[in-house]
């Protein structure tokens, strides 16, 4: 009898085996396929970030490697390029000691070269008396108080003039000297007048109207010759001593010449190869312009604000700076050029150039720079 019961009660009872097989669970019931799926999109997502990360790190790493080698490369070719600088350098001081003949002595001029240097340097001076002298002459004699001292004194006026001055002078033989070309030397003239003068002044008491007439003549004659002989004494002067040194040099030239033929070929390679290196000196400069940072623009702003306020001898030093890289911005009057248009090495330059004058300021205590207006073109 309890055997259909039982059944009953098996057959109510669901198979637990079936609901895991066949059966669907409620709509509430935890999903674990969707939790693994969420969670695996989740890792995925931060593994990417992680590599796209990696890759931005090894992108940077590998272009500071650049800049770096890009950097190593510059300076070594640049200290090439100063190593051939100074090997040409030295090459062309050891071909000036070989040309250069030291000027030879003095006393080697011959002596015709002397007589003609001594010749030309007589012709100066006696030019100088027949212009100059006359002029100063003429001007002396036509002053109101020249008349005493115009004519020779008459004997039978003043008898005893002869006794007291031995050697008697006047403007009027002075005259007639400079008309015959009897003064070779502008000294020759100023030491007669200077006998009419004291001739004057020993046989005329002092007080007395020649006496005085002839101080005060002398005086203006005095300023006349400083002003207008002296300095022409000093020319001359030094004029025939610049010839000298001239022959001398001539004949040093002379006694090189030979060297300087056997050194021609020498100079034309050491021209040749002072030219090939310009020509990489302007190659690296372009390298040097590409390695450099460019320049924000909020340094170019403050830059060009700095010009504006720039003491003038700062200025012409930037501008030396910037006409250096650009030959073509100086104009006749004036230097124009664009910021944005600078490479980044011209423009780093002039910043490190303007930072150190700024630095250099503030540690002397000044105000740099000055407030000085400086019109500039907009």
């Amino acid at each position: 009898d309890m055997v259909p019961e039982r059944a009953a009660q098996a057959e109510a009872r669901p198979d637990s085996s079936l609901i895991g097989r066949n059966s669907n669970p409620p709509d509430d019931a935890p999903k674990p396929g969707r939790k693994r799926a969420a969670h695996g999109k989740g890792m995925d997502q931060g593994r990417g970030e992680v590599d796209a990360e990696r890759r931005k790190r090894r992108r940077a790493q590998h272009e500071d490697g650049k800049a770096l080698q890009a950097n190593f490369t510059l300076h070594r070719t640049l200290s090439n390029v100063l190593r051939r600088a100074e090997a040409l350098f030295g090459e062309a001081a050891i071909l000036e000691r070989r040309l250069h003949v030291p000027l030879p002595d003095e006393s080697a001029i011959p002596a015709e070269e002397l007589e003609m240097l001594e010749r030309l340097h007589e012709k100066r001076l006696s030019d100088m008396v027949s212009t100059v002298c006359k002029k100063i002459l003429a001007a002396i004699m036509a002053n109101k108080w020249s008349w005493p001292f115009n004519t020779p004194v008459d004997p039978k006026m003043y008898p005893d003039y002869a006794e007291k001055v031995e050697e008697p002078m006047d403007f009027g033989r002075v005259k007639k000297a400079l008309e015959r070309g009897q003064y070779k030397h502008p000294e020759q003239f100023v030491e007669h007048m200077r006998l009419v003068f004291r001739n004057a002044r020993s046989y005329n008491k002092p007080g007395s109207d020649v006496h005085v007439m002839a101080k005060t003549l002398q005086e203006k004659f005095e300023d006349r010759y400083a002003a207008s002989i002296v300095p022409r004494l000093v020319e001359a002067q030094k004029q025939r001593e610049a010839d000298k040194i001239e022959l001398r040099r001539r004949m040093a030239e002379q006694a090189a010449l030979g060297g300087r033929e056997m050194a021609d070929g020498e100079c034309a390679s050491l021209i040749e190869a002072i030219d090939s290196l310009l020509a990489d000196v302007d190659i690296e400069k372009i390298r040097a312009a590409a390695a450099c940072a460019p320049v924000p623009r909020r340094e170019k702003e403050a830059l060009v604000e700095k010009f504006k306020e720039m003491d003038e001898s700062v200025l012409a030093n930037v501008l030396g700076i910037i006409v250096h890289h650009y030959p073509g911005v100086r104009g006749p009057n004036e230097v124009a050029f664009d910021v944005e248009t600078l490479d980044s090495l011209c423009l780093r330059q002039v910043l490190s150039y303007v930072l150190g004058i700024e630095e250099k300021g503030v540690r002397q205590g000044n105000d740099w720079p000055p407030k000085a207006f400086i019109e500039t073109k907009k």
